[in-house]
C-alpha cells in the first residue's frame, strides 16, 4: 500500500475536528514546500556569485594535483 492510500485509509475514519486539523497542517508543509523550493534558485546563485573567481578549473585541479605527486617522490 502507497504512503498516498494509507493516508486516505486512515482519512477516511478520523472524525471532523481531527480532520480539519491535519488539512490545515497539510496545507501549511504544502505552502512551505512551494516557498523552499521557489527559493532554492536564488540560494544556488548566492552560492555561485559568493565563490565567483575562487574555483579552479579540472585542468588547474590535475596540475595542482600533479605538482603534489612530485613534490612526495
Amino acid at each position: 500500500m502507497s504512503k498516498a492510500e494509507l493516508l486516505q485509509a486512515k482519512a477516511a475514519t478520523l472524525s471532523e475536528p481531527v480532520a480539519a486539523e491535519i488539512l490545515d497542517f497539510l496545507e501549511f508543509v504544502t505552502a512551505r514546500r512551494r516557498i523552499e523550493s521557489a527559493r532554492q534558485p536564488e540560494k544556488i546563485l548566492q552560492i555561485r556569485g559568493a565563490f565567483k573567481g575562487q574555483l579552479s578549473s579540472s585542468e588547474e585541479f590535475a596540475s595542482h594535483k600533479s605538482d603534489e605527486i612530485r613534490l612526495e617522490k
